[in-house]
């Protein structure tokens, strides 16, 4: 992404530099819903680790995130957040990165029916939960 500023971390090696190739064909579709997503807001792209990341957004998603009470969205290979964000909320959102690449197009109908049993409860959350959680527990992403 090298047309893109690059957002740094603290992760090191704890978590991918980049993403599958396979992985950003099978979640495509996912991405361009990203994509659309990302013409709502305003806020200067990034890359970091393999997607498309804008941190900080004002509007559009951004905005529907703030009123939801939500800090960040994953789309596809976009992530979008209403502000800036810790690095331990980035891989929080990898992790759903991953989700989507496992999935396709599964991943949207997949979380919607998880989510009918509370957000909490959601295994794709808390899925994302653990690997954020044990990058911060190995001493990265804390910050």
């Amino acid at each position: 992404m090298g047309w893109l500023a690059e957002r740094t971390d603290t992760l090191g090696d704890t978590v991918p530099a980049g993403r599958p190739v396979l992985g950003y064909l099978w979640a495509s579709p996912n991405t361009l819903v990203g994509l659309l997503a990302a013409l709502t807001v305003r806020a200067r792209p990034a890359g970091w680790r393999g997607v498309l990341l804008l941190e900080g957004a004002r509007g559009g998603v951004a905005w529907v995130l703030g009123k939801r009470k939500f800090a960040a969205i994953t789309l596809g290979h976009v992530i979008i957040t209403n502000k800036p964000v810790s690095d331990h909320l980035l891989v929080h959102e990898l992790a759903h990165v991953g989700q989507h690449e496992r999935w396709g197009l599964g991943f949207y109908p997949a979380y919607l029916l998880t989510s009918l049993r509370g957000y909490k409860r959601n295994p794709f959350e808390l899925a994302a939960k653990r690997l954020a959680n044990a990058v911060k527990a190995s001493g990265r992403g804390a910050g």
